[in-house]
Order: C-alpha cells, then structure tokens, then sequence
C-alpha cells in the first residue's frame, strides 16, 4: 500500500493516455460528419454478439480454433479487469475490494474462482499465440514486432497476478502471515486459495524461496502489474491493437438496415462541390468520421485479403495495405485537417464576405497535397475491387470498405475524368439505348413475343410489375431466364406485366464506377415511369436490379417492395400454385451471388428451391453463404477485362469442378455468364450444366 506513488502513477499514465485520446478523438471530430446514433436496442444487441461474444471470430469454422484463441485472450483480459480496479483501490486501502465481491459474499468468490482460471487459460492462449505466429506463421497473419510486444504485455499482466496471488499463498498458509495480509476466509466459503488452483501452482514454483523471497515478489508482482497495465493503456492507442479501445464502439456504430454505408447522393448542382474537388472522395480529409474511426480499428488480422476475390487472384487490391496506407496519410495529415474544420466552421458564422474569402483560401491551403488515387492507392488497386463485400462480411470489428472504394471511384470518374477508358462503350450504351450493351432500346420487349405477356402501357392494374433488367432482355443467354420465369409466372396464374422499351438499366453498374451523375438520371426517369403507373410490388432475377431497385431509388424517392425471383418461386412453392418434381438427374451444387446473398441475405430461399428439383443430391461448394466467392462481374467488373493476374471466374468454376457435380444453379445474371465462360475455359461445358434457377424450375415444374 503505497498512496503517493499509486497517485503519481495513475496521473502520469491517464494524463498521457487523456492526451493521446484527446488528439484522436479532435481528428475524429473534425471529419465529415454521418448520423450513426439511432437504434440503440439494435446497435447494443450487435456490440453484445459481434463484438463482446466475438461472434465473427467464433463463428468461423474455417478459423474457429484461432477465433476461440484470440476470444479467449479477450474474455480473460475482460474478466481481469475488475482485478486490476481492485489493486488500484489496494494501493489506497488494505484489503480494499469492488462492492459485492468482498469476501463475505458468494460473489466474491465465484468471482477470483473464475478470475484465476481465466488467467490460467489467457496464459495458455498467449503461449499458443506466439508459437502460431512464429511457427505456423498464417499467411494472413503480418508479424510484427508490435505483435509479439502486445503478447508479451498481456501475458505480464496474467502472470504478475498469478505470482502476486501465489506468493500471498505462500505468506499466509506456509509462512504465518508475518504481515497480516488481508484474504478471503469466510466460515462458510473458507480460505480464497481454496478456489484458486492455478494460483496455488504459481505459488508452488517459489514456496521454497523464504518468507523475505516471498514478500519481495508480492510487492514486485504487484507494482508491475500496475505499472505494466498503465504502459499497455499508453501503448494501444500508437498501434494496430488501437482496436482494443474502438472495437466496441466501432461496432455499436456500423450501419444499420444495410450491410454498409450507402453510397451518398451527391448534388451535383453544387458549384462549390465542383470547385473544390469533394464530389466523391479525392482527397484525406473528405473521409467522414466513422470511416476514420474505421481505420482506427483495423486490427490487420488478414482475414479481408484471404477472402477478398481480387486479392486471391493476384490482383492488387491488398484491403490490409490499402487501409493502412489510408490511415498514415490521415495521421500525416491530423494537425491540418483540425485547422481546417475549425476554419471551415468560421466561414459559417462570419458575416463579412472579405473575411470569407480570405478564410476559404486557407482552408484550400490546407488540402491535402496528395490525391488519394495515385499518390496514396495506386490505380489498378481502386479497379481491381468486385464490391462483393467478403472483406466486410468477416471483418471481426466490421470495417465498411466498399463505401470507401465507390467514393474513391466517384472522385476518378467525376473529378479527374481517369476511369478505365474500357467502360467507354457500356457508359455510352447506358446514355444512347438505356443499356450497357448499347443495343436499341426499342429490342427491350422482343424476347416476350409470342408468350403473351402484358404491357404496363396496355394494362397496368396488375400486381406485380416484372423488371427484367438489361441482361435478362439483350442477352442472347439471359433472354433464356427471362423466358422460363414469365413462364412460372403464367402457370401460377399470377397478375404481372412489364415495361417493355420504358424500362431502362437502373444504373447500378454506373454507380457502382463512381459515374454518379449518370446513375442519377438513369433512377430518376425510372421512378418517373414508376411512380406514373404507381407501381408497388416489383419481381426481378436480377440481384444487382433489386439491390439499386430497393436500397438505392429510396434517396431519390422511389419507394417500392422488391422480390427476388427466387423468393417469389419458392413462396408460389408453398402455396401450392406451381408443384416441381425431383428430377434433375446429376449432383447439384449452387453459386450465391454476392448482391442476392451478402447484400440482400438471401440464402434459404434458392436452396429450398433446388432441394426440391434435385435428384441426385445437393452438395455445399466449400465457400458457400455469406462466405461465398464471388464470380468475378460485380462492381462493374463486368464490363472491364480481367488483365491481371488469374481470372476470378476461372477460380469459381474450378471450385465448382472440384466438387464433382453434374448441375451449377445461379440466380443472377452476371453471375449465369461468369460461370458458363468458366466452364467453357475449362472444357466442362458438356460434363456440368449452369443453369439460373427459373431454368431449372420451369423444366421440372409439373
């Protein structure tokens, strides 16, 4: 018990650690600001299970032995806490103890029985750490001097507690107690030592020193508990395991009711918007803040680039290095992005026009010297991304990385006009014809004719509108799925009709390429047509139509009720409108499309589909579900040549060959052309059919 030099320490480490947070939140503070306080219910539950229960970790049954390691070190770190409070108040008070938990309650007991076990296993685990990240060395894994450092840190606390407990033991019941040390000994509960085994280990491995051995460790244990505890606080905020801190907030504060931040609609009306480059995102200080704190937490642990479609496929999209590179230049920049929210709030409130404009040019000033694409992320790395999101989907901290990436795209496309000049022909299809393919709008309809199908402008008291999207009516494949689906349709008897030459592409794949302002007028005449026929229930095969359809037209006032054809199908399934028979010979797998499964969660519904058409077994490809790999065509990939590294479609199909099936199902269209020209790479058109799910249901339908 030491109160003078328990203060000194505790002012010394909380006013270096108030300093350091103080700077960080201050940057924080003066980023772009975006509404995250909302829901709180909502955003608890997910603290709670994603980052608490380190569900992402846990979960992972690829990784479950390494998530449980790593959960483990957390719980204990978690649970040692409140021991750590308790020493504190020890440096003050003899025998000082948290309420409830004294040693005249079960509590208290319950509470050092569980918090030595703890210990125990957090040992164990940090042991366990070391060997995987010096032996068995993941390739996800980035080893670092920090890394090993952290490790260290963590097992010092566990082990200075564990032979600060152990050498009481030794005083109290080998040695007399010379000191009178305070413990737990309660008629009822007995001695404290009775519930800590691995404390009496500890006190095992120095019984033999002597009392004045023993009393020497007490105290050294003690003091560096402390003082190691106060320099592990100092140290987190410098570093990686900054995430220790932020994890928890970073996750109550991911988006909600979408998988990530949507891409902001931006007015492109603004003249000022235009003059100083921050329609999309150009330049360090145009992050908001919840994309800084995000950059914040990145724990580096790897897992975005292992599951990250380009990246596996030698591509240059690196997520680990693309965020760290990100956060140095916020960091480098942190001292003029404060000046400059601190000036750009003074241009709100000065009234005098000569003073404005004086404070704008320092504002300009101030600018970060370097553009995020080019002198920060290289080009081929900004292009390279499929906006699949299987980096998001196991980010444990739930990092958003594609907001980033289609802003970054918007600066490119609107600011600096350097896009791949490749997207030249499907943007200009996209202006002329409605179309990325450029055909003539007037072809939208022909592949209904002779199949009877309604027109809105004939008849538009149906209840369904069908938006066939632009491959389902100019590609010569997709054509096919449009065809089988009006069919289902049809014998179900439901009321639907489509658009014909008034439905235009829905601009996603321009939004996705940053090209904003043709997205807009794309969705506006769209919701315009829309709107006019008061359409309420939409049914597309499209995963990326129904995403821009249901998550994106909203902004602009197009608010409608999307379903997934395959949703559709398997609810029509259950009623009992359409029956299918099981006669699809041959095993079956199914590829999940990145915006029907990851976006929009769609995953039972397809499988409850093909479970029912199969004949000869349904198999799971190994990444399957939310962990799915994309097929290569997202985030206009579609329209840009895959000319580096291997291609991402062949790496799909040769999964799928893998798996010895007879039939692939898909339900996108993009993802029907992906996987057919995979299979076709590989020679296996013939021996494995791809088929969109329509096909297969309109053949086996009874």
């Amino acid at each position: 018990m030491n109160p003078l030099l328990m203060t000194l320490l505790i002012v010394v480490a909380l006013t270096v650690f108030g300093r350091t947070m103080a700077g960080k939140i201050r940057l924080l503070s003066a980023l772009a600001p975006t509404d995250r306080i909302n829901h709180l219910k909502e955003r608890l539950t997910n603290m709670v299970i994603l980052a608490m229960g380190q569900k992402r970790l846990v979960g992972r049954a690829k990784e479950r032995s390494s998530g449980i390691m790593h959960a483990l070190i957390f719980w204990g770190f978690c649970v040692l806490l409140i021991r750590s409070l308790t020493l504190y108040g020890e440096g003050f008070q003899e025998g000082y103890h948290l309420p409830f938990l004294g040693g005249d309650s079960l509590a208290g007991y319950l509470y050092i029985a569980v918090k030595d076990i703890m210990e125990g296993i957090v040992l164990l685990m940090v042991i366990l750490a070391i060997f995987r990240r010096s032996v068995l060395k993941p390739k996800r894994v980035h080893n670092t001097f920090e890394a090993y450092l952290v490790l260290a840190m963590i097992g010092i606390l566990m082990a200075s507690d564990l032979l600060y407990d152990g050498a009481r033991y030794n005083l109290i019941q080998l040695y007399g107690n010379p000191g009178g040390i305070h413990y737990f000994n309660h008629p009822r509960y007995g001695a404290e030592f009775l519930w800590t085994p691995i404390s009496v280990g500890a006190a095992a491995l120095v019984s033999g020193l002597g009392a004045e051995a023993n009393t020497t460790i007490t105290v050294m244990m003690f003091w560096l508990h402390i003082c190691a505890q106060l320099t592990f606080l100092n140290l987190l905020p410098l570093g990686k395991h900054f995430h220790v801190i932020t994890a928890l907030p970073n996750v109550f504060l991911k988006s909600l009711g979408y998988p990530h931040e949507k891409t902001r609609l931006l007015d492109l009306e603004d003249e000022a918007a235009w003059e100083d480059e921050s329609l999309g995102l150009n330049h360090i200080h145009q992050l908001n803040w919840k994309q800084g704190l995000d950059l914040y937490t990145c724990t580096e642990c790897g897992r975005c680039k292992e599951v990250c479609p380009t990246y596996t496929t030698d591509k240059p999209l690196n997520l680990h290095d693309f965020n760290d590179n990100l956060k140095l230049e916020l960091l480098e920049n942190a001292a003029n992005i404060i000046q400059r929210a601190g000036l750009s709030a003074a241009v709100k409130e000065n009234k005098d026009p000569a003073q404005v404009e004086k404070i704008k040019e320092q504002v300009m000033a101030l600018k970060s010297k370097k553009q995020l694409i080019g002198d920060v992320i290289a080009e081929d790395t900004l292009w390279a991304c499929t906006t699949c999101r299987a980096c998001e989907e196991v980010c444990p901290v739930t990092i958003e990385h594609v907001p980033r990436i289609i802003a970054m795209r918007q600066g490119q496309t609107l600011m600096a006009e350097a896009y791949p000049k490749e997207l030249n022909p499907a943007l200009k299809g996209l202006e002329r014809n409605g179309n990325p393919w450029g055909i003539g709008y007037d072809k939208r309809a022909d592949w209904a004719e002779g199949l009877g199908i309604k027109m809105m402008a004939d008849d538009p008291d149906v209840d369904y509108l069908l938006w066939v999207g632009c491959a389902g009516s100019f590609d010569d494949r997709s054509k096919k799925v449009s065809k089988s689906l009006a069919k289902i349709l049809q014998k179900a008897q439901v009321s639907f009709a489509i658009l014909g030459v008034e439905e235009k592409c829905t601009g996603d794949f321009a939004r996705r390429v940053g090209n904003e302002m043709l997205f807009q007028m794309m969705a506006q005449e769209n919701i315009e047509t829309l709107n006019n026929y008061k359409v309420k229930k939409i049914i597309t095969a499209c995963p990326h139509c129904l995403n821009a359809l249901k998550h994106e037209y909203p902004q602009m006032g197009g608010n409608y009720e999307l379903i997934h054809h395959t949703q559709f199908i398997d609810q029509l399934v259950r009623e009992g409108k359409i029956k299918i028979k099981p006669a699809l010979e041959g095993a079956l797998t199914y590829h999940d499309p990145c915006y029907l499964g990851r976006y929009n969660a769609i995953f039972d519904q397809p499988r409850s589909i093909l479970q029912s058409v199969s004949n000869g077994g349904f198999k799971e490809l190994e990444r399957h579900g939310r962990e799915s790999f994309c097929c290569g065509a997202g985030g206009g990939r579609m329209w840009m040549e895959e000319t580096i590294g291997k291609r991402i479609n062949l790496e799909r199909s040769e999964e799928i060959v893998a798996r010895r099936v007879s039939n692939v199902a898909v339900s996108c269209p993009f993802c029907l052309t992906m996987i057919e020209d995979g299979m076709k790479d590989l020679g296996k058109e013939e021996q494995i059919k791809t088929m969109d799910i329509a096909e297969l249901v309109e053949r086996n339908m009874e």
